[in-house]
């Protein structure tokens, strides 16, 4: 009975050996070893980590050196696949809104400019309508000193002499009213030619943007009812193009998740084991299926590993990277089909 079980032993020592499943001194040296300025050892970091679907550790030698290396491969839960779909989503409905709050901000715009210079026009219109009327009072008082003038005698203008109204004083006299005449007639003149002005004003619809140096360069009131027109006039059709543009940029973001979900993201780890020194970490990249996709800072992985939660942020940050789409709004918006601004006369136009 006893030989039976010793060769069981034996046996199961022979297999260990050959099918390297027993514990390998580098990998358990690396796993005890103490992180600097931590509680944890790397086995405490690597092995609990929260977010790796799986972990593996394998050695070598390497120059004559042992290098042991450790592959995480990242899992990504389907809440995490669920948040990102949302945040591409409204990654594109920020894309439209920013189209339609353009749209809404450039009519906006035309139609205050529009009440702008109505109003500018109205002030005009009643500063004009004071200097008419005062043009008609000044022509009134003017008139009826005309009319007295020439309703008058030249005897109205001197006095009475010793001798009588004497030809002298006669002819000081109609001098006098002569005089009286051309000033009333150089303010009744005066008077139409203010009352004049005031009409054509009336009549001249860029008179407010003569009047008002603030309207000088505005368009008129008719010109920015017409682009208004022309906005409304193209408003189905820009919207269209919108709907459009998030119909295509949705399939897009799916198609980027879907493919993102796939791919397989592993964080590689290569510890160095030195016979006379601490082990330490020579290098950490980042691979998708496979492939090459980065180191990861050295530094910022030094700093996580800390605590298992901080190591876990950095597995966390790194799988919403990959699921994270960006958007270019700005080129987006500069390729958009549709453009409509204050410098096109119709309002909107194709690009």
């Amino acid at each position: 009975m006893k030989s039976i079980q010793l060769h069981k032993i034996l046996a199961s020592i022979l297999a260990c050996l050959t099918l390297m499943a027993c514990t390998d001194a580098s990998i358990t040296e690396v796993k005890k070893a103490s992180v600097a300025e931590s509680d944890y050892t790397f086995g405490e970091i690597f092995d609990n980590a929260k977010g790796c679907k799986t972990t593996e550790w394998d050695s070598q030698e390497e120059n004559g050196r042992a290098v042991v290396r450790y592959t995480c491969t990242v899992d990504t839960p389907q809440a995490m696949v669920d948040f990102a779909e949302r945040d591409n989503t409204n990654k594109v409905k920020a894309l439209s809104k920013s189209l339609d709050d353009g749209w809404q901000r450039t009519l906006k715009n035309l139609e205050s400019r529009k009440e702008t210079v109505l109003g500018a026009a109205a002030q005009a219109r009643k500063y004009n309508d004071t200097k008419l009327s005062e043009g008609q009072s000044q022509l009134q008082v003017a008139q009826a000193k005309l009319n007295q003038a020439l309703a008058s005698t030249p005897q109205n203008y001197i006095g009475y002499g010793a001798s009588g109204y004497t030809p002298q004083l006669l002819a000081e006299g109609r001098e006098r009213k002569q005089l009286a005449i051309d000033r009333a007639e150089r303010e009744v003149g005066m008077a139409q030619r203010r009352i004049a002005e005031a009409t054509e004003n009336q009549n001249d619809p860029g008179y407010a943007h003569n009047q008002f140096s603030s309207q000088r360069g505005q368009r008129s009131a008719e010109e920015y009812q017409q682009m208004i027109d022309g906005m409304l006039f193209w408003k189905d059709r820009y919207y269209a193009a919108i709907a459009e543009l998030e119909t295509r940029e949705m399939s897009r973001a799916q198609e980027f998740l879907r493919a993102a979900t796939d791919r397989q993201l592993q964080m590689k780890v290569a510890f160095l084991v030195r016979k006379k020194s601490p082990v330490d970490i020579g290098s950490a990249t980042w691979t998708y299926d496979g492939q090459d996709a980065g180191p990861v800072n050295l530094m910022f992985l030094g700093a996580s590993l800390l605590n298992p939660k901080s190591f876990e942020e950095v597995l966390s940050l790194a799988r919403k990277a990959r699921l994270k789409r960006e958007i270019d709004s700005r080129a987006a918006i500069n390729s958009f089909p549709i453009v409509c601004n204050e410098n096109i006369s119709a309002g909107c136009e194709l690009r």
